[in-house]
């Protein structure tokens, strides 16, 4: 994790959609265009950043320092409240980009989480952490078709998960109830806290990364 590096995008890029936004989290979706400079700007909320596609950006702050960044397909990073600054899009083709604004600060004594059922403890195949710190945890999560999670329990304020492969799964909950779910690749869920498991229903396996607010 860059946990210093200035990222930016959304508000000012050429399409934006607010996907959430409530007492926690601000999400949007915003799609950046080549070759497109932005307004000058800053970000008052701490963020994290999901990029649906490869991209290369170049962000100059008022200072003259240029950051030139590289980021993968389904990357997600930190990225803190900074000072004013303008992004371009130094590629060829447009670029996909989530972005979750995080409206509080980290509690002060974060919800417990037991063991037993903390899914990147039990299962750190198909749960991977990326990073973590004191408002959000970030993991990548995905299982193969036909695959079934244990039961797990995802603690804190809530959760956003941004879908980066299509999601049709049978959801299992702790008292015993379920439901099937059909999502596309690149939707944006809430959802608060809750104890589950989800079975794999498709042909392909799902992919999501998962931003667990404290």
């Amino acid at each position: 994790m860059k946990a210093l590096l200035l990222t930016c995008s959304c508000l000012f890029a050429a399409e934006t959609q607010v996907r959430i936004d409530n007492d926690a989290v601000r999400v949007l979706a915003a799609v950046e265009e080549p070759h497109q400079k932005t307004a000058l700007h800053d970000h008052a909320f701490n963020r994290v950043m999901v990029y649906m596609d490869a991209s290369d950006l170049v962000v100059t702050q008022t200072d003259g320092r240029v950051q030139k960044q590289h980021w993968k397909a389904g990357e997600a990073e930190w990225s803190p409240a900074g000072g004013k600054h303008t992004s371009e899009n130094a590629g060829n083709a447009p670029v996909r980009i989530v972005e979750i604004e995080l409206k509080k600060p980290g509690p002060k004594m974060p919800a417990k989480r037991s063991p037993e059922l903390d899914p990147v403890a039990i299962d750190p195949k198909h749960n991977v952490l990326m990073f973590e710190n004191d408002q959000v945890r970030v993991f990548r999560s995905w299982r193969e078709p036909g695959g079934q999670e244990a039961m797990h329990e995802h603690t804190g304020t809530g959760r956003v998960a941004v879908l980066t492969a299509d999601l049709e799964v049978r959801v299992k909950s702790g008292e015993g109830t379920s439901e099937t779910m059909h999502q596309k690749a690149g939707d944006v869920l809430w959802s608060g806290p809750s104890k589950h498991a989800a079975t794999n229903l498709g042909k392909s396996k799902f992919d999501m990364i998962l931003v667990e607010v404290k």
